[in-house]
C-alpha cells in the first residue's frame, strides 16, 4: 500500500478529501470491569501480558492461543483466528491492550485485535473506527491521516467555507482542530466539539441543495387542462379489487395537486405492499384524461418490467399507447421506434428505468412524471427526469419516515401516506439464526411441500476475502441439497432477457428456490412467495431488510423470513432482533437514519454513505432544524459576499434562489 493507491482507491485528489474520510464509528477502548462469570459474545477490554503461547495451523485457518495475566492477577485463556501477523508482537511478552469476544462454547475469549498500552488511541480510551474499501488496511489509513494532521495549520483546509456569521453563531472551532478532534480526540468532549463543525457543515449543504431542488418545482405550469373527475371515479370503481381509505385519500390529494396552476411536488409514502403502484397508475390515467404524456421510472429493470406488464393489464380496456424503455432490452429499432413516438405524442405513458432520463428521451407534451423508489435515486437523476418537461412530479417511497423528519428531508415537499394494506395485515414472523440451524433446511422442505415459492438473497455474487457469503456458492449447495430442478441463480450481471426468464420461471413455480442478490428488494410481487433467507443479513441496513422481507406473505397467510448471522457484534446482534420484533416500517426506517446513515436523499450515493456522511437525521435532528433556517437566510440573501462565496462552493448549477 502506498500513496497513490490511497488516493486512487478514495477516488480522493486532495488531502482534505482524505480527512473528510470521517470515522463511522467510535470505540470504547478503557479497560473494562471483568466478570467472574462471562457471558457468550461479552465484549472485554484487557490491559496485561501473556504466556504459555502457542502458534499452529489447522485445516488451513491460522491459530494463536495464550494465556493473558491480567491487571488483578486474572488468568483468561485466548485465541487469535487467522491473524498471524500479532504473533511477533506477542513474542516479545510486553505489556498489550486487548480486545475481545468471550466465547462459552470455546471457554476462551476471542482477540479481535490488539494495541500497544502506551498508543494514542490505548492513552485517550477512544478509537476511531472506518469504513475502507478493499485494499486499505485501518492501521494504514490511520497512520496517514495522523502524518496530514501533523502538518502546519496553514494547510488549505484549515478554512471553512461556511459564512463567517454562522461559524460565529454557533461557536464552531476551525476547521484543523475539527479534523484533528474529530480523527484524533483526546477525550468524549474533544471528539464532540469536533463533530459539531462538520454536521453543521454537511447540515447547511444538504438544506441548501433540498431548498433549491425545491424552488426549481415551485413554478406555474405552462397550461393545466381539466381533469373530469367523474372519470377517474369510473376507473377506480372498475378496478377488479376495492382501494383501501388511505388509497382513496391519496389520489384525491394527487389529482387536486394536478388541478393546481402550481407544479405539483408530491411524496407519496407506504410500507411495502401498501398499494402505492395502482395509486401511482390511477394518476397516470388522471393525466391521460388532460391530455398529457407520463413517465412512470423504476431504479431496477425487474420493477420496470413488472409495472410495464401491470400497466398493460390495468389499461387493457382503454385506448391509451404504453411503451417500455430500459438499457439494451430492446432492438435499436424498436427502441428508435419508442423515442420517435414520445416525440410525436403517438406513445400517452412511458415505463422505464433511468433510461428516461437520457438526453435521447424527449416528449412533446409531457405532464407527470411518477420517480418509484426515489430515495434510490440520487438528486441529478430526479433533476434529470424533471428537466424533461414543466411536469407535475410524483415520487414513492417505500421508506417511510416521520413528518417531522421528512420536513427536513423533503424539504417541506407535500407527502401523502398510506398505512393500509389492501389485502390485509402481513403475517410474517422473523428469526435471527445462525447458518447451522435445522430450521433453514426444515423451512425449505416445508414451502416446497405446500408448492409456494422461497427467496434466499446473498449480499455478493462472488467469494470475497472479507468471508461473505457468495451467491453462485450459495446456490451451489442448495442445489446440492433440494435439486437443480428446483433452483434458480438471479443477479445483476446476468442479461436482461435471461432475468427475464428466470423470474418467469420462478413466478410460475416451475422453479421455486429463488437465490439472488438485491435484484429482488424492490416491487417483485410473488404473492405464493412464503419463505425469505437471508445470508449475511448484519451486512444490510434495516430499511433494506424491511424491504426485502415484503417480498413474502404478500398473499396474506403466514410467512417465515429468516435473518443468518454468524458473528458475534452485539450491535449487529441488536439490530437484527429490532427487525425480528418490529414490522412497523415507520419505527424500522427511523432505527436505520439512526444507526446506520441517511441514504442519499438529495445526492447520487446511496445507502449508508451519502453525502450526510456524518450527520444523522435523527439524532442529529436540532442541527439540521436550525441549517434549514441558516440556508433559507442565505438562499434570500445570495448577493451578500460570503452567501455567494458559499453559494459558488457548493457547485449548485444554477441555483434556484428562495428570494
Amino acid at each position: 500500500m502506498n500513496q497513490k493507491d490511497l488516493y486512487t482507491i478514495l477516488n480522493a485528489n486532495t488531502e482534505e478529501d482524505i480527512l473528510r474520510h470521517f470515522p463511522s464509528r467510535y470505540e470504547d477502548i478503557r479497560p473494562s470491569i471483568l466478570s467472574s462469570t462471562p457471558t457468550d459474545g461479552e465484549r472485554v477490554v484487557v490491559k496485561g501480558k501473556i504466556n504459555s503461547l502457542k502458534s499452529f495451523s489447522a485445516r488451513g485457518t491460522s491459530i494463536i492461543r495464550f494465556h493473558l495475566k491480567a491487571y488483578g492477577d486474572r488468568d483468561l485463556p485466548c485465541i487469535l483466528f487467522n491473524q498471524p501477523f500479532y504473533l511477533n508482537k506477542l513474542s516479545s511478552y510486553n505489556d498489550e491492550l486487548f480486545i475481545m469476544y468471550y466465547s462459552e462454547s470455546r471457554k476462551a475469549y476471542l482477540v479481535s485485535y490488539i494495541m500497544d498500552v502506551d498508543s494514542y488511541f490505548a492513552i485517550t480510551g477512544i478509537k476511531p473506527c472506518y469504513s475502507l474499501p478493499k485494499g486499505i488496511s485501518a492501521s494504514y489509513f490511520t497512520s496517514y491521516v495522523k502524518k496530514l494532521l501533523s502538518y502546519p495549520k496553514e494547510a488549505s483546509y484549515v478554512v471553512s467555507k461556511v459564512p463567517k456569521k454562522y461559524i460565529e453563531k454557533y461557536h464552531l472551532m476551525n476547521e484543523y482542530d475539527a479534523y484533528r478532534s474529530v480523527h484524533l480526540p483526546r477525550d468524549e468532549n474533544d471528539k464532540h466539539n469536533g463533530l459539531r463543525v462538520f454536521k453543521y457543515e454537511e447540515a447547511l449543504s444538504y438544506c441548501i441543495k433540498a431548498l433549491s431542488i425545491r424552488a426549481k418545482a415551485n413554478q406555474k405550469k405552462k397550461d393545466n387542462p381539466n381533469i373530469d373527475k367523474e372519470n377517474i371515479n369510473k376507473f377506480v370503481a372498475k378496478l377488479p379489487y376495492p382501494l383501501t381509505k388511505d388509497q382513496l385519500t391519496a389520489i384525491r390529494e394527487i389529482i387536486n395537486d394536478m388541478l393546481l396552476p402550481k407544479v405539483m411536488f408530491r411524496l407519496l409514502q407506504g410500507d411495502v405492499g401498501t398499494g402505492k403502484t395502482i395509486v401511482g397508475f390511477v394518476a397516470l390515467y388522471a393525466n391521460y384524461l388532460r391530455g398529457k404524456q407520463g413517465v412512470l421510472m423504476a431504479p431496477t429493470f425487474e420493477l420496470a418490467s413488472q409495472h410495464y406488464q401491470n400497466a398493460l393489464k390495468v389499461f387493457k380496456d382503454y385506448p391509451i399507447r404504453i411503451a417500455f424503455l430500459a438499457g439494451n432490452s430492446l432492438t435499436v429499432k424498436e427502441k428508435n421506434n419508442v423515442l420517435k413516438g414520445l416525440a410525436n405524442k403517438e406513445i400517452d405513458i412511458l415505463i422505464s428505468t433511468h433510461s428516461a432520463i437520457s438526453d435521447k428521451v424527449v416528449f412533446k407534451d409531457l405532464g407527470l412524471s411518477i420517480i418509484d423508489e426515489q430515495q434510490l435515486f440520487g438528486v441529478k437523476q430526479r433533476e434529470e427526469l424533471i428537466s424533461k418537461g414543466n411536469s407535475d412530479i410524483l415520487m414513492m417511497s417505500a421508506t417511510p419516515i416521520p413528518r417531522t423528519l421528512s420536513q427536513i428531508v423533503n424539504s417541506d415537499l407535500d407527502v401523502s401516506t398510506l398505512e393500509q394494506y389492501p389485502r390485509g395485515p402481513r403475517n410474517v414472523k422473523t428469526q435471527v439464526v445462525r447458518s447451522t440451524d435445522p430450521i433453514i433446511e426444515k423451512a425449505i422442505n416445508k414451502a416446497l411441500a405446500a408448492k409456494r415459492q422461497i427467496f434466499i438473497v446473498v449480499p455478493k455474487i462472488e467469494e470475497s476475502s472479507r468471508g461473505n457469503s457468495s451467491a453462485e456458492k450459495v446456490y451451489q449447495d442448495i442445489s446440492e441439497r433440494f435439486g437443480v430442478d428446483k433452483v434458480q441463480l438471479l443477479h445483476g450481471r446476468i442479461k436482461k432477457d435471461e432475468q427475464e426468464r428466470i423470474y418467469n420461471e420462478f413466478l410460475k413455480g416451475n422453479k421455486p428456490i429463488l437465490v439472488s442478490t438485491t435484484v429482488i428488494e424492490v416491487g417483485i410481487d410473488v404473492s405464493s412467495a412464503c419463505l425469505l433467507i437471508i445470508y449475511d443479513a448484519n451486512y444490510f441496513g434495516l430499511s433494506s431488510l424491511h424491504q426485502l422481507r415484503g417480498r413474502i406473505g404478500r398473499s396474506g397467510e403466514f410467512a417465515l423470513a429468516l435473518l443468518i448471522y454468524d458473528g458475534n457484534d452485539k450491535d449487529a446482534k441488536d439490530k437484527l432482533e429490532f427487525l425480528a420484533d418490529n414490522s412497523d416500517g415507520l419505527k424500522i426506517s427511523t432505527y436505520d437514519l439512526q444507526h446506520r446513515g441517511s441514504g442519499s436523499y438529495s445526492g447520487e450515493k446511496q445507502s449508508g454513505s451519502s453525502e450526510l456522511s456524518i450527520c444523522n437525521f435523527v439524532d442529529d435532528y436540532t442541527v439540521l432544524k436550525c441549517a434549514k433556517e441558516d440556508a433559507l437566510e442565505i438562499l434570500n440573501n445570495p448577493s451578500i459576499s460570503d452567501n455567494a462565496s458559499y453559494l459558488k462552493s457548493l457547485d449548485l448549477d444554477k441555483p434556484a434562489y428562495l428570494a
